[in-house]
């Protein structure tokens, strides 16, 4: 073998391995979350799977009793996204906002660089929803972990409050 093909190898070999095994080693923070909606708003329970609306008053819907959604963040990661419906129950026009709240989670755009966890806003919420009138289309939450997050295995739990 040419003496420069060997120190090409010898110098590329280890890049090559210390930085695929960087590339491998990724930090995952397993969150929870508790779901709260308010009076007369009912939602089905949230998912990380894509979700069909159904219409008014299906048994889908519900106000209380949800479990709770595990979320598994990579620091510095893409957002992983959770999808829900909503139907107004009620009696009343509703403008129908999501939130989240907790220590540890802050309102922003992913992927983040902060030292947190980061809560985008909810997509696909209609600006009003009519008295018995159920979403069309999904909702769509995302959070992600940022890339400053400090590395626990266990992240904060954190509250989305459907109102």
């Amino acid at each position: 073998m040419n003496g420069k093909i060997v120190k090409v190898l010898v110098f590329l070999l280890p890049v090559l391995i210390f930085g695929t095994g960087f590339a491998l080693t990724q930090v995952s923070f397993n969150n929870t979350t508790l779901i709260v909606a308010g009076q007369n708003i009912f939602i089905t329970q949230p998912t990380f799977t894509g979700q069909t609306c159904a219409m008014d008053g299906d048994i889908s819907y519900k106000n209380t009793g949800f479990t709770s959604l595990a979320w598994t963040l990579t620091q510095g990661g893409a957002a992983v996204q959770a999808f829900f419906c909503i139907d107004n129950q009620g009696s009343s026009t509703d403008s129908p906002r999501v939130t989240a709240s907790g220590t540890g989670i802050t309102d922003g755009s992913c992927p983040s660089t902060n030292n947190a966890l980061t809560w985008t806003p909810a997509t696909g919420l209609p600006a009003i929803l009519a008295p018995h009138t159920a979403t069309t289309a999904q909702i769509t939450i995302s959070v992600c972990a940022g890339s400053n997050q400090p590395v626990t295995g266990t992240g904060p739990t954190f509250t989305v409050t459907v109102t």
